[in-house]
């Protein structure tokens, strides 16, 4: 084994603990701090810094493993959302959908959020224009005119019959 190798060996012995218990307070997830402490290691590993003392390195590991969590928490901010599957799998909304309604339903989860979110109020939820409206405080004229617009938009992406109804 090199003498990195070592290195990133002892870090991972010395420090993973320690640095596992800050990231899981500041991510409240298991999975998410196994992958921030991998990134803080890997980049210990690839970037192989030359500390002063151990105390140095400590310090260093806690910064860069934490500044990974702001990272982690500021991406997934931007980016919240949750993948069509697992929503078919909790939901089960896809229970005794043909083929063509599911990638029909795959082209709604598609769409833009504020025509996405007329269309699962009125179209699968069954609300009215109204009370869509009120739901997501906008006109009425507003989720006709996003109805209209998801419309076309699904018309253009559907191939076939515009399915769009039954949905």
């Amino acid at each position: 084994m090199s003498a990195q190798n070592d290195d990133l060996r002892s870090a991972i012995d010395r420090y993973s603990s320690m640095l596992y218990k800050i990231c899981y307070l500041i991510l409240k997830n298991e999975q998410d701090t196994n992958d921030v402490l991998q990134e803080t290691f890997l980049a210990y590993y690839s970037k192989h810094p030359v500390f002063e003392s151990e105390e140095h390195r400590k310090a260093w590991l806690i910064r860069v493993s934490q500044n990974k969590c702001r990272e982690f928490l500021r991406f997934h901010k931007r980016h919240a959302c949750v993948p069509l599957e697992e929503m078919e799998d909790k939901l089960l909304i896809t229970d005794g959908m043909r083929g063509d309604e599911r990638y029909l339903l795959s082209l709604v989860w598609d769409l833009d959020y504020k025509l996405k979110s007329v269309v699962i109020l009125y179209y699968i939820e069954g609300y009215s224009t109204e009370e869509t409206a009120e739901i997501l405080k906008i006109s009425p004229t507003a989720v006709r005119k996003r109805l209209q617009r998801a419309r076309q938009e699904l018309r253009t992406e559907y191939k076939g019959e515009p399915a769009y109804e039954k949905v």
